[in-house]
Parts: C-alpha cells; sequence; structure tokens
C-alpha cells in the first residue's frame, strides 16, 4: 500500500543530485510539497523543475550553521511549516589517517553530522507542530558502523558520529511528537558512486552484493517514505541498514579491492 503525504512538507538536503533527488522525488510523487536544498543551486532548480509545482530549490551548504537555518527558515516561509527533514548532504572526505587534511575533516564532520544538530535545532519547534508528528531521518553508512571501508576513515567516522548524534536526539525531542531516525545504505548507484567506480567498477561491485546488486536512490527513498508515515510513529532512535547484506559477508570476493583501488587513485589524485 503506498503512503499518501498530500499535505505534507518535506525538506530534503543534498537533493540536486543521486540519492538525495531520489528521495525529494519520491515524496513528491506521494503528494508532498518539497524543498531541495543544496550547494550547488542549479541541479537542485533543474530537479525541481522535473518534479514540477510540489517542488522548490534553495541553496544551502549545510557546513555552515547560519545556512542550515535559512534553509529552514525558508522552507516554513515556503510551505507555512516542516512536517519532514530527510538529511542526505555529506561532503565525503576520501581518505585514511594521515591522507586527509583538516580543511576536509572538519568539512565531512559539519556536513554529516553538525547539520544534522543544526538542522533539527532550528526545525524543532516545526516539527513539533506537525500535524501527525515531526520526523527527522538522516542518512547515515555501514561504512564506520557495520563495516570499515579502507581509504574511507574520515568518512566513516562522520557517519559514525551521525549515528552517535540520532540515538541521543532522539531521546531529546520525544516528548516534542518528533521522531529521529537513520537508514544506513551500503553502495547505491548513484552520479557520486558512479565517478568513484566508474560504469565497470560499479558493475563489479554490485556482483558481490549478496542481493546480486548495488542499492539505488529508490530503495534509499522508500524506508524514507516509511519512517516518515504515521506507520513508524513507534520507532525512534532506530537505524535500518540497507546494504544488500554485504555486512554480513564482509570478505565476499572482489568487493574490498575494488573499493580500495578506486578510493586509492582517488586520494592520489
Amino acid at each position: 500500500m503506498s503512503e499518501d503525504f498530500r499535505d505534507t512538507r518535506v525538506l530534503v538536503t543534498g537533493a540536486g543530485r543521486g540519492l538525495g533527488r531520489g528521495v525529494a522525488e519520491a515524496f513528491a510523487a506521494a503528494g508532498a510539497r518539497v524543498m531541495l536544498g543544496s550547494r550547488t543551486l542549479e541541479p537542485a532548480e533543474e530537479a525541481a523543475a522535473a518534479i514540477g509545482g510540489n517542488a522548490r530549490a534553495f541553496r544551502c551548504d549545510v557546513t555552515r550553521h547560519d545556512e542550515c537555518r535559512a534553509l529552514v527558515e525558508v522552507t516554513v516561509a515556503a510551505f507555512g511549516g516542516v512536517d519532514v527533514i530527510v538529511h542526505c548532504a555529506a561532503d565525503i572526505p576520501h581518505g585514511g589517517l594521515g591522507h586527509v587534511s583538516d580543511e576536509k575533516l572538519e568539512s565531512g564532520l559539519a556536513s554529516i553530522a553538525k547539520a544534522a544538530w543544526w538542522l533539527l535545532d532550528a526545525a524543532r519547534p516545526h516539527l513539533a507542530a506537525a500535524p501527525s508528528g515531526g520526523r527527522f531521518i538522516a542518512i547515515g553508512s555501514v561504512n564506520g558502523t557495520a563495516t570499515v571501508v579502507p581509504n574511507m576513515t574520515a568518512y566513516g567516522m562522520a557517519k559514525a558520529a551521525l549515528l552517535a548524534f540520532v540515538r541521543g536526539a532522539a531521546l531529546d525531542v520525544v516528548d516534542d511528537g518528533i521522531t529521529v531516525n537513520a537508514i544506513q545504505p551500503g553502495l547505491v548507484a548513484s552520479d557520486n558512486a558512479l565517478r568513484v567506480l566508474g560504469e565497470e567498477g560499479l558493475a563489479a561491485y554490485g556482483a558481490t552484493v549478496p542481493v546480486g546488486r548495488a542499492g539505488t536512490p529508490a530503495d534509499i527513498a522508500h524506508a524514507c517514505l516509511f519512517f516518515a508515515s504515521p506507520r513508524a510513529g513507534y520507532v525512534t532512535g532506530a537505524s535500518l541498514v540497507m546494504d544488500g547484506g554485504s555486512s554480513l559477508a564482509p570478505g565476499r570476493s572482489g568487493r574490498g579491492d575494488i573499493l580500495q583501488d578506486r578510493l586509492k587513485a582517488q586520494v592520489e589524485h
């Protein structure tokens, strides 16, 4: 049974491309009014135009506290409130210890974990006023929590911090009628994954996943729709692993080598 999100006001970060855009499209298709936040405005505007009248775009660099607050304020001004936030944005720092600059380390932590804090803090009174209860959904990762990816130490650390925030914040806002949950994807066939792995690398990696393929933005969007729905009203502080079984079979042939080779090339260049 499909969910009905008519009159629901949704804010999605990192919505210009890839996973974030897929999430925004899914909510809009279910009837929601959606604000697409993106550090680069042009792709967000293109996505909003493709979605149609229920979507708006706003430029927001989530590594900045003031811009997170502005994104919430613009959403409230445009839609009269906000009921659901899906935090997809992430400035991904590729590299292990000794191979990530202080600037990239800070940008990764800020865009992933700090931004979640800033967004929820700014939106809290509005989410508390949501007719069916406010929803905050963070896109985490199996990296740094359920598994370890070579040359992705900084990224895994930031995603682990995000999950710690989800658990703590869930109790901070439970009396306001707000739930806070996370989704932990494995490899998702997004624009960024294609850029890092290439078509052949993405296909090769997908073949090593127990279910036989990489995830898609639509897979993650389905989980977001559930967490945002009244059906998930009894769920908070939870994290849903969505990796096709990869974290259950960390030694599965080839997967680590494919990622390690591609990410090493990213760091070196």
